[in-house]
């Protein structure tokens, strides 16, 4: 009863091993090696890497096939070994392994008796397993009857078969020579030498051999396998016309275009229309691309079709790329797997987006735009906006629907738009520390800022100024992490301050004021720092680098000039008048124009003349006299240095408001005279 119940558990065990595919054991190879000599089997390794596809594929497509557990289970003790981890290193240096997946059939002695290198479908992989099986076809017993130096032409074409598929290249060599000396072409006719030729590709002379002698080689061999061999190589050849550094590919398809109607072909069509779709795109003709990949009976090569699309799409006029787009609903219905589906979307998607004439904005969430990007390793470009500033809407309906800056930005990015008061807008607003619109944000798939842009442009500066994003010297992001890594460099923060302000990023006075902080009495004089007391921005009224200016101000004459220091120490001052101006002085006090005269005065300004002359015009504007303010202008303004176009449009309206024809005559002769540009 025990005896019957322990065949039925190893019958049970021996069905759920041969259902689950390929049992390997987590053995260590001496324990194998054991195990081997005890059940009297050989050994079946597998040696693979983690990063190896096809060593990935025979693991999950193929061993655990049930047809493959029937095959190897009973027959070998399988096991399996990284090759660069664990025992592995030291195993495929013992046994040679140059290449993955490499698979060895072992004695249990540890000696090798047959080597295959490469997978490949199950039925295949067990045939090429049976060779090393026979002893008299594996490598091993090969090796050792070559090396006598007797073999006869069968054990020669079996030797070479046995060192192809272990891929020992430099034996092979030689065995070629070997051959090619004995063998007579009858020989090469047999079945038996099949199994070499199908390692020879397109151009060697076992290829050229086949299509002289196709209806013999059908014969001897069977049509399906020598028109599988012939259609994959001219396919496969095809296909290198389109690689980079191809030799003379025109040339090739020729030559291919004349050979295929001598040979037969069932799928001699695919091949034929091929060829031309691939003469086309070399020739750089979309039209032609377009038309033939537009046909009912079009080529079934997806790859092909992409490959050449892609090629001629910066050849294409915008109205070839749009027919071409239109293309991808028929092959994206036709999709054979959700994988090709995906590529397929993304390839006629890019299509689209060249055909589009402007910058074309993806409708996407931020979210999505990532992911696209991280997809498509682009940059995402990010215009922020809002629905009533100007610029925005300037930039919206000029800029952005110009051909040659969306050609650009679709190019080399994944572009969105974002209104800044709706939607996930203010959030993303605060993530970009956006502070003034339109601000364009440039972010790099992991989500970091890469460079910012605040302010549009006509559309060739615009351009230069997204440029900068690609540069390491220039783009913001860059700076950032240059910041945050403690580089404090005074060229560097002196750029990087100057940045930030143009972005209005409060940070900027920081910045300024670290290196105001580090620089010597000298280099706080020099032109090269000028700008931290030339910008306001960084110089406040009460500021430690205002109190310098102002304390060293003789030194930075001689440095900048009179006229440069002096048009800085007025900036505030002349601003002030103009405000005044432009609100007929309704928001100050009378008192306020005695402040600012003493002010002037008491910094003995080369402008001195034109601020007193505005505090003048200034007063006689408050007050509301016309005639006063009529005598005072034709006074003080050939002393006034200011915008004359903005003091024309302030002080205009003085007289059409409430003045007489002869006051608007008398005013007019005084703009005529000094604000006129």
């Amino acid at each position: 009863m025990k005896s019957l119940i322990s065949v039925i558990t190893l019958l049970i065990l021996n069905l759920t091993i041969f259902g689950q595919g390929v049992n390997f054991e987590h053995l260590t190879f001496d324990e194998a090696l054991v195990k081997a000599k005890a059940e009297n089997k050989l050994i079946f390794m597998d040696g693979y890497t983690s990063w190896c596809g096809p060593c990935k594929y025979m693991s999950e497509k193929v061993f655990t096939q049930e047809k493959a557990g029937e095959y190897f289970n009973p027959k070998f003790i399988c096991v399996k070994f990284d090759m660069e981890k664990g025992e592995g290193p030291a195993l495929a240096k013992r046994f040679e392994v140059k290449a993955y997946p490499t698979f060895l059939i072992i004695r249990p002695d540890g000696s090798v008796q047959h080597k295959i290198v490469g997978g490949g479908e199950v039925e295949d992989f067990i045939s090429r397993v049976e060779k090393g099986l026979n002893e008299k076809t594996s490598l091993g017993y090969l090796d050792k009857l070559h090396e006598k130096g007797k073999m006869s032409k069968k054990q020669l074409i079996a030797y070479q078969i046995a060192l192809l598929d272990a891929y020992e290249k430099e034996k092979s060599a030689k065995v070629t020579e070997e051959l090619d000396a004995v063998l007579k072409d009858k020989d090469k006719l047999q079945k038996e030498y099949w199994s070499i030729i199908e390692n020879d590709g397109y151009g060697s002379a076992n290829f050229k051999f086949v299509v002289d002698n196709v209806v013999r080689f059908r014969k001897n061999v069977g049509k399906e396998k020598v028109d599988a061999y012939l259609y994959n190589n001219y396919n496969r050849t095809i296909d290198n016309c389109m690689r980079r550094g191809a030799k003379e590919p025109l040339a090739q398809l020729t030559q291919i275009r004349q050979e295929l109607p001598n040979l037969g072909l069932e799928k001699q069509d695919r091949l034929t229309n091929k060829v031309e779709l691939i003469e086309a795109t070399l020739n750089g003709n979309a039209e032609k691309v377009m038309s033939l990949v537009s046909q009912e009976n079009t080529n079934d090569d997806i790859l092909s079709i992409t490959s050449a699309l892609h090629a001629v799409k910066s050849k294409a006029t915008k109205e070839q790329l749009g027919r071409m787009a239109a293309l991808g609903d028929k092959f994206i219905a036709n999709a054979t797997s959700e994988r090709e589906k995906e590529y397929l979307e993304r390839t006629f998607e890019e299509l689209k987006i060249a055909a589009h004439t402007g910058v074309y904005f993806q409708d996407l969430t931020f979210e999505q735009a990532l992911a696209k990007a991280k997809q498509q390793r682009k940059n995402i470009f990010i215009d922020c906006y809002t629905s009533w500033c100007g610029p925005c809407q300037y930039m919206a309906k000029k800029v952005f629907v110009k051909e040659k800056i969306g050609d650009f930005l679709n190019k080399n990015f994944i572009c969105v738009k974002y209104d800044m008061e709706k939607g996930e807008g203010p959030e993303l607003g605060k993530r970009f520390g956006v502070r003034a619109y339109p601000t364009f944000v440039i972010m790099t798939p992991d989500g970091n800022i890469r460079h910012k842009i605040v302010g549009g442009g006509e559309e060739e500066q615009f351009i230069k100024r997204v440029e900068e994003s690609f540069d390491n010297t220039k783009a913001l992001g860059v700076s950032i992490a240059k910041y945050k890594e403690g580089n404090r460099d005074k060229a560097f923060l002196a750029s990087y301050a100057q940045t930030l302000l143009v972005l209005y990023d409060p940070s900027a006075k920081e910045i300024a004021n670290e290196l105001f902080n580090t620089l010597s009495d000298e280099e706080k004089i020099s032109p090269d720092y000028w700008f931290l007391f030339e910008k306001k921005e960084f110089s406040p009224k009460g500021s430690e680098t205002e109190k310098y200016l102002l304390t060293n101000r003789d030194k930075f004459n001689k440095a900048q000039g009179q006229e440069t220091v002096d048009q800085r120490l007025s900036q505030d001052l002349q601003k002030q008048l103009m405000e005044i101006l432009a609100t007929k002085g309704q928001t100050i006090n009378a008192s306020r124009f005695d402040e600012i005269t003493k002010e002037v005065k008491s910094l003995k300004l080369s402008n001195e003349k034109s601020l007193l002359g505005l505090v003048a015009i200034g007063r006689a504007v408050k007050e509301g006299n016309v005639d006063r303010f009529l005598a005072t202008c034709e006074r003080e303004m050939p002393k006034v240095k200011a915008d004359k176009r903005l003091l024309n449009y302030y002080l205009v309206q003085l007289t059409d408001r409430g003045g007489t024809d002869a006051q608007k005559a008398r005013w007019k002769k005084i703009a005529d005279k000094y604000l006129q540009e």
